[in-house]
């Protein structure tokens, strides 16, 4: 795409019809040859319907980018919180901002449904994500994670 080109982004809630292209688009962005992400996983997700809060961007009516978000109970007392599993922007339409407004409706939704938490999970070294949340609000959480791993 052009950068001289002012292109109007359009972000919209995902839906089951969008799977097949969010995984063509996956491809796309991962390189890989295979999904990363699996058709069952997205088809059971039922994009569009609680507890799925996942959005796609589009450009000129073609997909550039998604969110895959879900809420979820956590923590006791239980509270409702949005994680942010993946945001993916085609290689093309990077440097556009279309990230930081997938991640911008998603805050607004969750405003408006009252879910107060929003968490996205960063690898520690992944400074320029931990970055991009950092301009949107994010702070680092008090929250200290654990995980146990099984070899496959």
């Amino acid at each position: 795409m052009a950068r001289g080109k002012k292109a109007e982004v359009k972000i919209r809630r995902m839906t089951r019809n969008d799977i097949h292209e969010v995984l063509f688009l996956d491809r796309i962005i991962t390189g890989q040859r295979r999904d990363v992400i699996k058709y069952e996983d997205l088809a059971s997700a039922d994009p569009g319907t609680p507890p799925d809060l996942s959005f796609i961007a589009e450009i000129d009516g073609k997909m550039v980018g998604f969110s895959i978000n879900r809420s979820t109970y956590l923590m006791v007392p239980l509270t409702e919180v949005c994680i942010i599993h993946a945001i993916l922007v085609h290689p093309d339409y990077r440097g556009l901002g279309i990230g930081g407004k997938l991640v911008e409706a998603l805050l607004k939704h969750c405003q408006t449904e009252g879910i107060g938490t929003v968490r996205a999970l960063i690898p520690t070294g992944n400074k320029e994500l931990q970055d991009i949340f950092k301009r949107h609000g994010f702070k680092r959480s008090r929250i200290t994670n654990f995980d146990r791993a099984f070899e496959s």
